[in-house]
């Protein structure tokens, strides 16, 4: 048996990859002397985190390894793949097929897709993790990882594009929204910082609101908006500018990109 130098490795040491190293620290899953890191960039830092120029280097001396790269730059490191020793690679890879890894896979290695989100950089994101063969004791590591950054959840494969364009997608579309209450309260005339801080109190809370109630989406819009109030005319103008058809379009199209993406 492979006697490994590091208990996790990561490829690609960018914002994404210090994200899940961070969540891992941070609950002591792991230490820092049992993380070992690659980037090309070579003014790449991260705590007391060791980080080295090769990916070969991860990829031999490190038991797991996620890959946290762009999928781009997957092709030009594939042949340092195939000649790692990690006896268990995990994609964050968008687009990027399960079984395309496998190919480009250490011999004998297991191959886990998971695809996580930005607010996993301050341990509220939510990661789908892709049900595959790789066996429990790799999952539940894998699971292990993941919820220190968030939420996790199993799906199928084939599910991944609808989750690039609610959860992998989704933060841009909260920030476009609280982008336009923000303008909106400055436009009735509030300080941009006080509309900022209701905005995103609201949001928040709503949210949370959404999470405890037994009441459904339907019934709690209706709880804010009285007969002849003032919520209403708001959501009224939702409704005949058709919000609701075009925030859908929008992940359909995302949707759409992430299939074609995957196709490439």
């Amino acid at each position: 048996m492979k006697n490994y130098s590091y208990k996790l490795g990561f490829i690609g040491a960018g914002n994404m990859g210090k994200a899940i190293a961070s969540g891992i620290l941070s609950h002591g899953l792991l230490g820092e002397k049992d993380i070992l890191m690659s980037d090309i960039n070579p003014e790449a830092k991260f705590g007391n985190v060791k980080i080295v120029p090769q990916a070969s280097e991860v990829l031999d001396k490190c038991e797991n390894v996620i890959l946290s790269v762009k999928p781009q730059i997957f092709p030009t490191i594939i042949s340092q793949v195939k000649a790692g020793k990690c006896r268990l690679l995990i994609s964050i890879m968008a687009g990027v097929a399960a079984e395309t890894i496998r190919a480009a896979a250490p011999e004998g290695a297991k191959v886990i897709r998971v695809m996580p989100n930005t607010p996993c950089s301050i341990g509220k994101g939510i990661t789908a993790i892709a049900q595959n063969d790789a066996g429990e004791e790799s999952n539940m590591f894998a699971k292990q990882i993941f919820d220190t950054t968030g939420e996790t959840v199993f799906l199928p494969e084939g599910l991944f594009d609808a989750v690039t364009g609610v959860s992998g997608s989704g933060p841009a579309y909260v920030y476009y929204f609280i982008r336009s209450m923000i303008r909106g309260g400055v436009d009735a005339g509030l300080d941009e910082d006080v509309a900022e801080k209701l905005t995103l109190a609201t949001v928040q809370g709503a949210a949370e609101m959404v999470r405890r109630s037994s009441d459904n989406l339907d019934t709690l819009i209706d709880k804010v908006c009285s007969k002849g109030g003032t919520t209403i005319q708001a959501v009224k103008c939702f409704d005949e500018k058709d919000l609701d058809g075009i925030v859908r379009e929008g992940i359909a199209r995302c949707v759409a990109r992430s299939k074609e993406l995957g196709k490439s």
